[in-house]
């Protein structure tokens, strides 16, 4: 198990760094979103409570898009301080290790993986797509002509419920976003939890640079 470890950081030190001064705080920020996300999706794997189980696999799903899109929200920070060399520069006096994962983290922007994640962003997570869910819907609609989807209301948030929705979304990320356009089989599932943990993984990275490069320049 990790160790927790924590500073203590002046908001004069880190507002005094001119053209810095916004890329440090909108790190901050991503950072708080994303470890939040991550933390709430694997409060959702984990959960024993019965009310919970039965919402669990659309609660992780909505996490993981959440997730995905602050991450793709932080690597455009990363885009942003890349292709500005004054800004840039200010990487000359990090560590190697802060140095080692920007550097990563540039080759991933660079990669067909941002697409999926912009994706991910702006049609599944962040907007309500004026076409994919309609289409997805249509398709599900076409091969379940005889079967009912469940929906419920009641007093409490959880109660609130259409499983046809979370079919749709789930359609949505694995055909529309990760391009998965195969039938449903234990092989596409596993091919989605390998695309979702690589593009999981680069959370990772980023809060790692991000933690680190704050560090620095907030002492």
């Amino acid at each position: 198990m990790g160790r927790s470890r924590t500073w203590l950081a002046k908001a004069p030190t880190i507002a005094s760094h001119g053209p810095l001064t916004d890329i440090l705080i909108r790190l901050m920020l991503s950072v708080n979103d994303i470890s939040l996300a991550s933390d709430a999706n694997d409060q959702w794997a984990l959960t024993s409570d019965p009310r919970r189980i039965s919402r669990r696999p659309g609660a992780r799903m909505y996490f993981i898009r959440i997730l995905l899109a602050h991450v793709y929200e932080a690597l455009e920070i990363i885009k942003e301080i890349s292709e500005s060399p004054p800004l840039r520069a200010f990487l000359d006096d990090c560590e190697e290790r802060t140095i080692r994962t920007f550097q990563e983290l540039e080759t991933f922007i660079r990669s067909p993986d941002m697409k999926t994640l912009d994706k991910m962003r702006n049609r599944v997570s962040f907007h309500y797509d004026r076409q994919l869910p309609g289409k997805n819907l249509k398709e599900i609609a076409a091969i379940t002509r005889e079967e009912y989807w469940t929906y419920s209301m009641g007093s409490e948030p959880l109660d609130w419920h259409f499983k046809l929705a979370d079919a749709v979304i789930d359609r949505m990320v694995i055909r529309d976003v990760f391009g998965l356009k195969k039938p449903k089989s234990l092989q596409r599932s596993q091919e989605t939890e390998v695309i979702a943990r690589q593009l999981e993984k680069i959370s990772i990275t980023f809060t790692d640079f991000a933690a680190h490069f704050v560090r620095h320049y907030s002492r």
